[in-house]
């Protein structure tokens, strides 16, 4: 229950109770039905309001930005798949944003009356998920991931970009011990980087939030396996190149999120003798001395988890987006292909001669696109279809593979899209140079295109 000292200054609560919380895939994580529920510490006795008693489970609560509505995933049943659904703060004026085949959940708010959310589509013996953005009605929904990694829509910038989550290295269908990753990207699809730190091998970051002080807060676990639910709680401060713990690694969390300034509500478990699941209960957390406060919600039958605060928040920087829709290209350009983060010193010693843009199509098989040339400088600048997924293969001129990128990426209509080499460091900062890609007067590469003849005369 709140603290007596706390009933007038904290804001009311909107959070998920469940049974049973799995760590399993995007979808599995309330196998046995929850809840929405509105806790007002306000009114001096611990009084929940459900919120969904129409639904099987609800989860992934969202606040708009004026704290009048929620938008959260919902299942009208258990057989039904998860959609985005909207409401008042009290309950009333439900409606259903989403009907996707596959499912749909983790809606973010977005400026201008817009949503992002994550859309589950069956791709072959797996799973893909992509992240969609569309009017704060579920109209004009569109994607703006096309690539594997099975993303996840996690939060929002004040500066306007996405943060989303997803498998590191994008691959289809990983192998076991693959871990994810933070991304920010802008909310066009274009610019997808990893979010301000290095790659490590099985380490799993999601529930991702902003801090008032611009620091990124996150849950994170070493198990990429899924077997684990919860973990630590960490954070990106503003300015920082690496990512440090807020928590001992020993204690397990399941969510996080701001209710003032240096004031965290935590979702924190316990254990429960269920290898499968966890039991958690609703903290505070001081943010400036990192210990675990007052007890906020405790529920002997149920777990607590995704706890949001009820209350307005200012909005985020409307990002203007510079691609062209009615454009079929991008175009990319790598400044140095020579670094690799994975090489001794950091660059690759052997000659590169050319790159190879290869595609994966949507029966999940490889597509050469053709080759592109390598200038001495290690610089490349080439023009590619848009919104597909490619990766680069970097070759020696008698075509002997020097390096090859793992992750697919892609680029959006008209967009230009940077590099600095092959898996260099997201922390690198680029020298300042006039790369030999681009002083060549016929422009990018194209790879991949059809070329028009021109018209004789």
């Amino acid at each position: 229950m709140f603290p007596a000292n706390k009933k007038k200054t904290l804001p009311d609560l909107i959070f998920v109770q469940a049974s049973v919380v799995h760590p399993g895939g995007l979808d599995l994580g309330f196998p046995d039905g929850s809840r929405l529920v509105r806790l007002d510490p306000g009114t001096g006795t611990v009084k929940l309001k459900d919120l969904t008693p129409r639904f099987f489970a609800a989860a992934d609560p969202v606040i708009s930005f004026n704290g009048a509505k929620i938008f959260f995933s919902g299942r009208k049943s258990s057989h039904a798949r998860w959609q985005v659904w909207s409401m008042n703060a009290d309950g009333s004026k439900l409606r259903q944003l989403t009907h996707c085949p596959g499912g749909c959940l983790s809606p973010v708010c977005l400026p201008r009356g817009r949503i992002a959310f994550t859309e589950i589509a069956e791709k072959g013996s797996g799973q893909w998920s992509a992240v969609y953005v569309s009017k704060d009605d579920g109209t004009n929904a569109h994607p703006i991931t096309f690539g594997p990694g099975n993303f996840r829509t996690e939060t929002v910038l004040l500066n306007g970009r996405l943060v989303v989550s997803a498998d590191e290295p994008l691959v289809p269908h990983g192998p076991a011990g693959v871990g994810r990753a933070l991304y920010w990207m802008n909310p066009d699809g274009s610019e997808l980087t990893l979010l301000r730190q290095f790659r490590q091998g099985g380490i799993v970051r999601t529930e991702a939030d902003e801090l008032e002080n611009g620091a990124v807060l996150f849950v994170e676990r070493g198990d990429a396996g899924g077997r684990e639910s919860g973990g630590r709680l960490a954070w990106i401060r503003r300015g920082r190149l690496h990512s440090s713990l807020l928590t001992d690694p020993q204690a397990v969390y399941w969510s996080a999120h701001e209710l003032s300034k240096n004031l965290l509500v935590v979702s924190k478990a316990s254990a429960n003798g269920r290898p499968d699941s966890i039991h958690s209960n609703l903290y505070a957390f001081d943010l400036k001395r990192r210990t675990l406060g007052s007890l906020l919600y405790a529920n002997a039958r149920f777990s607590s988890v995704q706890a949001v605060p009820l209350k307005a928040r200012p909005a985020p920087r409307y990002y203007w987006s510079i691609l062209h829709p009615g454009m079929s290209t991008g175009r990319i350009l790598c400044l140095d292909a020579y670094l690799s983060s994975g090489a001794p010193e950091g660059r690759l010693r052997r000659r590169i001669s050319k790159v190879r843009v290869i595609e994966l199509q949507s029966s999940g098989h490889e597509k050469r696109l053709g080759d592109a040339p390598v200038q001495m400088d290690g610089s490349f600048y080439i023009r590619v279809p848009a919104d597909r997924p490619i990766r680069f293969a970097l070759l020696s001129a008698q075509d002997h593979l020097i390096q090859a990128q793992r992750s697919w990426i892609w680029v959006r209509p008209g967009e230009d899209r940077g590099c600095l080499g092959c898996h260099e460091s997201p922390a690198l900062t680029p020298r300042d140079h006039w790369p030999l890609a681009l002083r060549r007067f016929n422009g990018p590469t194209p790879v991949g295109l059809r070329i028009q003849p021109k018209p004789a005369h």
